[in-house]
């Protein structure tokens, strides 16, 4: 099974320090960090990212922002076909367990399992049709999203696939110690992400570590 983390400059500290540790301790070797050493957003380095993977396989792809539940290593390799679904704070989409209609998902990037094939398809139609045509111009203007332009490209292209969305979440969001997005500086348990996060304690004991240092 492959790993991919799209990372920042920025939270590369957290990335090597914290994240990429927790995966080794559960005997998770085949990682790669795609760093946007140019830094020009999260769309443009997601798409390069999928540009470049090969035709066949598939991978998890997590944000440079998230702590994995302890049983990440077991729960991911049990999927190694279509897309599935590691991180959904949708009450309608959590309550849905199974396979979720594509046309009213919200495919979570900070952990999703994509086949390459969809992956390098999407970058494909996001070079020749998207980001060079006039039609599309205000809308990647307005949503310069990785998640918008994949939902967009599977809702077109795509249909019928499903995807499996998987509860309770095998990631949490922790941007909000981390830095880079306003999202979650306020912490509302009942209403954000981590409501569907079951190791809540590796939340807590990442937030006082990071505090004290």
């Amino acid at each position: 099974m492959k790993y991919i983390i799209h990372a920042c400059l920025q939270r590369m500290w957290y990335v090597r320090n914290y994240l990429i540790p927790s995966m080794e301790e559960q005997g998770i070797d085949n990682i790669k960090i795609e760093c946007d050493l140019l830094k020009v957003g999260c769309l443009e380095s997601c798409m390069e990212i999928f540009k470049s993977l090969r035709d066949d396989g598939s991978a998890w792809h997590l944000q440079d922002d998230v702590i994995i539940c302890r049983d990440f290593k077991r729960l991911t390799e049990q999927y190694a076909d279509g897309i599935v679904c590691g991180f959904c704070y949708e009450k309608d989409y959590v309550d849905n367990v199974g396979y979720v209609d594509p046309s009213s998902m919200w495919w979570s990037f900070p952990c999703i399992h994509i086949p390459n094939k969809y992956a390098r398809e999407c970058a494909d139609w996001y070079y020749s049709s998207v980001k060079y045509n006039r039609q599309y111009s205000k809308w990647v203007t307005a949503k310069k999203f990785d998640d918008a332009v994949f939902t967009e490209f599977m809702k077109i292209f795509y249909p019928d696939v499903k995807v499996l969305n998987l509860v309770p979440n095998l990631v949490d969001h922790v941007d909000y110690l981390i830095g880079g997005t306003t999202i979650n500086q306020i912490r509302r348990e009942a209403q954000t992400r981590a409501a569907y996060f079951n190791d809540l304690d590796l939340v807590h004991d990442l937030e006082t570590k990071l505090n004290k240092e």
